[in-house]
């Protein structure tokens, strides 16, 4: 058996299924594509949204080459039809831009699987970096107060 079959019988990938693997080395940030099934050619893909290339098809053996560990795989709860229309949607967005806050690759597969176009690592993101200006901004008010 060859290994694309083995990832897929391994993990229990139906076409629609999230799969989710560490982008950084503490799996802070987590990387998001979905598994479309095979193709004509017998080929098993991944849809995924890359910074800097946007979204495209994968194969899962060049998807899985380098992933040292798997968070989770969010199995897809629709029936055959709403997976099929699953995966002509995910189609339906190939070439479209990566935006780290707009549509990167959670928010693309929340869009695709839930019809929501939203990222809950970026909302954090973006939170997080609000604090971190306002205490900059506090404290250099407080220093100019004391000067």
């Amino acid at each position: 058996m060859n290994r694309e079959l083995q990832l897929i019988k391994q993990l229990d990938l139906e076409p629609g299924d999230r799969v989710v693997v560490p982008k950084s080395l503490l799996g802070i940030v987590q990387h998001h594509a979905l598994y479309l099934g095979y193709n004509s050619q017998g080929q098993h893909l991944i849809c995924e949204n890359i910074i800097g290339v946007g979204v495209k098809l994968t194969r899962v053996e060049d998807f899985f080459q380098d992933v040292i560990s798997i968070t989770r795989v969010e199995k897809f709860q629709g029936n055959d039809f709403e997976r099929r229309k699953l995966v002509e949607k995910a189609l339906s967005k190939l070439g479209m831009p990566y935006s780290l806050i707009n549509y990167n690759c959670e928010s693309f597969c929340n869009d695709i699987q839930h019809n929501i176009i939203k990222s809950f690592q970026a909302s954090v993101g973006l939170f997080l970096g609000f604090i971190v200006i306002m205490i900059t901004l506090i404290n250099t008010d407080y220093g100019k107060q004391n000067v």
